[in-house]
């Protein structure tokens, strides 16, 4: 988002966990790019960035500037960059070690990967080539809400996913190693028949978790979903698996790697033969496997027999039937318990959607109401021990999809900032964590307002 601030008078950037302030009062007006805070592994605040345009040059090129502050908020660096005015910056991550910047420029039709590390110092950068077809379709899944560009990798390097003009469409992964290690491409086949692409759910200084989805054409509401583990430091397959529609159809949601180096995958399971698209689950599964794909364990809890019975009433009196859980998170403690840090919510019909049909305008009829937020505590073996539910104000999301599941359409708004939750910090030595939401509080004789909530 682009902002054009004047600092004729003083201007303050105040940084809301910590009530911190800067004057950057050297500056006489910017446009500003891109902010943000580095956060490190446990989501503490290790500095902040400011990445803004200074001036405009000749023959079409801009100047920028980053400027790299500590958690103190005390200068580290700031560094002038030059590039084209038809540059767009389309994502930025922090992974520990350096900043990258992932850039598109329209005209020359290529991706530019900028990294700057602590100090200010810009590495190499990284330019893929991009078509028309490709920014095309990039443009439609950002506004799907199911594509995401850039990964961080703690202390090593960036994942940067793109897309690739195959046969029909395809995907592009590809690793920059920032601690000097090799840097790697995995992509897709080349005569691909269907529309493919990719998402990781999982990156780490070992794998990256990814969820591959394909389908025949753009209105198939037939979706292949399959899982690849890839090694992170050759690039190279490590197994993968297909949740096949017919035998055990099941939707990926969370995975992480446990102390042990197993793959954990979390999500869905449905009855055989239902279209995890359009379908309601049968409950929720953990399961565990080695780096060759053996599967160790796979625990499933059904909502049915075990979740609903658990399940606090919502703090609306609503029964908990009728909703789902979207996890934001999964936390390991020292006794080996796992906690999923989630929300509840149901679809419903949407008031406003309806009146717009009725008078003959687009957009959805239903809605996603989000309601309380909750914690799934499991054991070591990820039988379920204990669900706590914590009340918050609701909010509401238009469906993407009035006939797609409850389930897709959450993991869809959830890129588009539908749901509550905001990071969780983790206090290793203390052997606790502190999720954070933003709740929206209805108060009677005075203005609502928006407060944070921390469990």
């Amino acid at each position: 988002m682009k902002k054009l601030l004047t600092l004729a008078c003083l201007l303050l950037f105040c940084i809301a966990l910590n009530a911190q302030e800067k004057s950057l009062n050297e500056i006489t007006s910017f446009r500003l790019r891109n902010s943000g805070s580095m956060m490190d592994k446990n989501n503490d605040v290790d500095g902040y960035y400011f990445y803004y345009q200074i001036d405009k040059l000749k023959k079409g090129m801009r100047e920028y500037a980053i400027k790299i502050l500590d958690n103190n908020l005390n200068d580290i660096a700031t560094k002038s960059y030059i590039d084209n005015k038809n540059t767009v910056l389309a994502d930025s991550k922090f992974n520990n070690q350096a900043l990258m910047f992932a850039m598109i420029n329209t005209k020359e039709e290529q991706y530019k990967l900028v990294t700057f590390d602590r100090q200010g110092n810009q590495g190499d950068d990284v330019i893929i080539p991009v078509n028309k077809k490709e920014m095309k379709w990039l443009g439609y899944m950002l506004k799907a809400g199911n594509f995401n560009m850039l990964f961080p990798v703690d202390n090593k390097g960036f994942v940067f996913n793109y897309i690739r003009d195959n046969k029909k469409l395809g995907y592009g992964l590809k690793y920059i190693a920032t601690d000097g290690g090799t840097s790697w491409d995995y992509n897709s086949p080349e005569d691909i028949k269907e529309i493919m692409s990719i998402n990781p759910i999982e990156v780490n200084e070992d794998v990256i978790v990814a969820l591959q989805s394909s389908k025949k054409s753009i209105m198939s509401q037939t979706i292949k979903f399959k899982v690849i583990v890839i090694d992170i430091k050759t690039g190279k397959l490590l197994f993968e698996k297909e949740f096949d529609r017919d035998n055990n159809p099941r939707l990926i949601t969370n995975s992480f790697l446990t102390d042990d180096k197993k793959v954990v995958l979390l999500g869905e399971y449905f009855e055989k033969g239902d279209n995890v698209i359009k379908s309601k689950s049968l409950g929720l599964f953990a399961q565990i496997n080695d780096f060759t794909g053996t599967v160790l364990s796979d625990n499933k809890v059904s909502w049915e027999n075990k979740i609903n019975n658990m399940m606090p009433v919502e703090s609306d009196g609503k029964n908990p039937k009728r909703g789902y859980v979207y996890f934001h998170d999964i936390i390991r403690n020292q006794n080996g318990s796992y906690f999923c840090i989630g929300e509840k919510y149901r679809k419903t019909a949407s008031g406003l959607g309806i009146a717009a049909a009725a008078l003959g305008g687009g957009g959805s009829v239903t809605q996603l109401t989000i309601t309380d937020a909750v914690m799934f505590e499991f054991d070591n073996g990820f039988d379920l021990k204990d669900i706590k539910v914590f009340k918050k104000g609701k909010s509401r999301a238009p469906s993407l999809i009035d006939v797609g599941s409850p389930q897709l359409n959450a993991h869809a708004l959830k890129a588009f900032g539908a749901f509550d939750y905001q990071f969780t910090q983790i206090d290793t030595d203390r052997d606790r964590f502190y999720a954070n939401f933003i709740d929206y509080e209805r108060l009677k004789g005075e203005s609502n307002k928006l407060v944070l909530l921390k469990l």
